[in-house]
C-alpha cells in the first residue's frame, strides 16, 4: 500500500524541542559565520556566481540530468552544446533563472504561490515538462512511483481537490513569526514536497524554496545557502527521511536531517566561498598588473561573473577597447590563466575558459563534451 499525504497533520504539533535545540544552534552558527564573510566581501553576486550554478547543476542531477557546470556555461557563452545533452543544459539554465526570477520577486511580495508559479513556469520553458502545465498547480492527482498504477505507488500526495486550501496553509505558515526560522525552513520544505503541487519540477522548486525562505526570513544577506549537494549524496535517506513525515509523523527526525544539511552546506560554502575571494583578490592583482588599467576590476568580474565566456566579454561588458582587450586574452592564455575551449566560427567569438575558478566547483574537471580537446 502506497504512503499518502498527511491530512490534518501540518503544520507539526508535537516537535522534539529539546532534541532540536543543539541543533538549531550548530546550524545556526554555521550559518552566521558563512553569512559574516559573504558581508564583507565585494560584490558577493558576482563572486557566487560559479556556486549558482553548481548548486542549478545538482538539483537537477537529483532529478536525472547529466549536465556538468561546463556545459552549462558554454552554452550560456553562445558555444556548441551536443545535442544528446541540450535538454539536460537547458534544463539547468532555467533552474538558475527560475531562482534569480523568484529573488528578485521577493523585493516587492512575500514568498508565496504566486512567487513558486513564476518560477516553475522559468524552470520548465522549452524543456521535457514544458507540456506539465508550467506555472500552474495540478488539477489531478499525482503520485511518485515507478508504475502508472497508483495502488503500485511509493506515495500520493494530497488530492486535486484539497491542493488549494493546502497551498494556502503552506503560505501562512512560510510567512508567519512564531516558530525559529530554520525548524520553519526545514517544516515548509517537507511539506511542499509532500503536497507536491504541479506536475513536474516539485524537487527542483522545493529546494529552490531552501534559500529563498533563509533570505525572505532575514536570516542570510542572499539567497545564496544551497543544500542539493548534501540531498545528492544522501538521496535515499533524504527521500525515506520526507515519506516517513506522512507515513509516521517523523517531523522531528525530518528536522534533524534537514538542520545537519544546512550545518554541513554552510561550512562547506564557506570554504569554497573563502577560494573564490582568495582568488578573486590574486587575480585582480594580477590584472591589473598585467593592464595597468582602470578596466581591470571590471575585466576580473567578468570572469567571476562567468567562469565560461565569450572572447569579446570584455569589450562588451567590461567597456575595454578591442586592442586592450585582445592583449590581455592573449596575456592569459599564454600564462594558462584562461583557456580557449571553443575555436572562433564566422561572426561567433572564441568561448574562453578560467580554469582555477571552475575548478573550485569541480565542474571543469568533469566536463562531458568534447570541446576540451578542441583547443
Amino acid at each position: 500500500m502506497p504512503v499518502r499525504y498527511h491530512e490534518g497533520k501540518f503544520p507539526p504539533k508535537n516537535l522534539d524541542w529539546e532534541r532540536l535545540v543543539q541543533h538549531i544552534e550548530r546550524a545556526t552558527l554555521a550559518l552566521a559565520k558563512y553569512d559574516s564573510f559573504l558581508e564583507i566581501i565585494p560584490d558577493a553576486s558576482i563572486m557566487l556566481s560559479p556556486m549558482l550554478v553548481q548548486e542549478a547543476v545538482t538539483s537537477s542531477r537529483i532529478e536525472g540530468t547529466h549536465a556538468t557546470v561546463s556545459d552549462v556555461l558554454v552554452f550560456e557563452a553562445g558555444g556548441p552544446v551536443d545535442e544528446r545533452d541540450s535538454d539536460d543544459v537547458l534544463e539547468v539554465a532555467n533552474y538558475r533563472r527560475a531562482l534569480i526570477l523568484a529573488e528578485e520577486m521577493l523585493k516587492d511580495i512575500p514568498l508565496s504561490g504566486r512567487v513558486l508559479r513564476a518560477a516553475h513556469s522559468v524552470l520548465l520553458e522549452n524543456v521535457r515538462g514544458s507540456l506539465k502545465s508550467p506555472g500552474r498547480f495540478r488539477t489531478d492527482q499525482n503520485w511518485i512511483g515507478s508504475s502508472n498504477d497508483i495502488r503500485e505507488a511509493r506515495y500520493v500526495p494530497i488530492s486535486a481537490a484539497k491542493l488549494p486550501d493546502a497551498i494556502a496553509r503552506w503560505e501562512t505558515y512560510v510567512n508567519s513569526t512564531d516558530v525559529p526560522s530554520l525548524v520553519k525552513v526545514a517544516v515548509a520544505h517537507a511539506e511542499f514536497e509532500s503536497i507536491h503541487p504541479f506536475c513536474d519540477g516539485n524537487g527542483r522548486i522545493g529546494r529552490m524554496l531552501v534559500p529563498l525562505m533563509l533570505y525572505s526570513d532575514g536570516v542570510i544577506s542572499s539567497p545564496c545557502l544551497y543544500l542539493s549537494e548534501f540531498f545528492e549524496h544522501r538521496n535515499s535517506e533524504y527521500q525515506d527521511r520526507l515519506l516517513a513525515v506522512s507515513s509516521d509523523e517523523a517531523w522531528t527526525e525530518w528536522c534533524v536531517f534537514f538542520l545537519r544539511a544546512i550545518e554541513t552546506q554552510a561550512a562547506e560554502n564557506l570554504s569554497k566561498a573563502r577560494r573564490i575571494y582568495a582568488l578573486y583578490e590574486r587575480t585582480l592583482l594580477d590584472v591589473s598588473r598585467r593592464t595597468k588599467s582602470e578596466k581591470a576590476q571590471d575585466a576580473v568580474s567578468c570572469l567571476f561573473r562567468s567562469a565560461i565566456f565569450p572572447a569579446n566579454v570584455f569589450v562588451r561588458e567590461a567597456e575595454m577597447s578591442l586592442t586592450s582587450s585582445k592583449r590581455l586574452i592573449s596575456s592569459l592564455k599564454s600564462d594558462g590563466v584562461i583557456v580557449e575551449v571553443a575555436s572562433h566560427k564566422g561572426s561567433s567569438p572564441a568561448i574562453l575558459a578560467f580554469p582555477e575558478l571552475l575548478g573550485i566547483t569541480d565542474g571543469f574537471a568533469n566536463h562531458s563534451g568534447p570541446l576540451l580537446d578542441d583547443k
